[in-house]
């Protein structure tokens, strides 16, 4: 806000009639004019603390992204078409045995397995689970009859010899495994059914499990 300027002069002709002129300077003077200065506003100085925001502003919190967690990767895919399989039984079969080894493994970290398993019905038994690196023509397939023959023995792309239990085998990464399993399946109960292979497994990041699945059924009437 301005304010208004006042000259000695206009003080004097405003106070005409008095026997004492006020100068501006004196206080103590009384008379119909009032000092001009009472008419002057005084500027206020405001002593309150400025607005503080009621609220403060809402940030997003720092997102953070979760490792990655070990993953197997499975050949043929779990779950894939054309993946139903029937194996036959017959009467002498007390148990019958197989050698199961339809799937191969790869996975992008090392991991150790901690156990290997089918995922099966009544009848059906795991004698005994084993991994081997494979070949370089990776092969798949059930056989009938215990103890394999030279046939699957002596095969350079399932590498049997190189066979380590499936318990504590640690796989590496960009190598694809074998799984072998020693299926004992007993024909009484009728039908029989594994329906897939359950991976337990761990790495740094912890603990992991993983199914394959696919279907396999024994029975006397494939």
């Amino acid at each position: 806000m301005s304010h208004t300027r006042h000259s000695p002069g206009t003080l004097a002709t405003s106070v005409a009639g008095a026997v004492t002129v006020c100068t501006l300077l004196l206080s103590g003077c009384s008379g119909d004019a009032s000092s001009s200065s009472a008419d002057i506003p005084t500027p206020t100085r405001s002593t309150s603390a400025p607005t503080e925001p009621t609220s403060e502003p809402t940030t997003s919190a720092p997102t953070s992204t979760p490792p990655v967690g070990a993953v197997l990767k499975f050949s043929p895919k779990s779950g894939g078409k054309h993946l139903e399989d029937c194996q036959r039984l017959v009467p002498g079969d007390d148990p019958a045995e197989f050698l199961y080894y339809p799937v191969l493994v790869k996975t992008p970290t090392a991991v150790t397995l901690d156990s290997l398993a089918t995922d099966h019905t009544e009848g059906v038994v795991d004698a005994a689970a084993w991994v081997a690196p494979a070949g370089p023509t990776p092969e798949t397939g059930t056989f009938k009859g215990w103890p394999p023959p030279p046939i699957i023995t002596g095969d350079s792309n399932l590498n049997w010899s190189q066979r380590v239990r499936a318990a504590g085998a640690t796989l590496e990464p960009g190598t694809s495994y074998n799984v072998f399993l020693r299926l004992q399946v007993d024909p009484t109960p009728g039908d029989s059914e594994v329906k897939g292979i359950r991976f337990a497994f761990h790495d740094a990041g912890g603990d992991h499990t993983a199914t394959w699945v696919a279907r396999t059924t024994f029975s006397m009437s494939c």
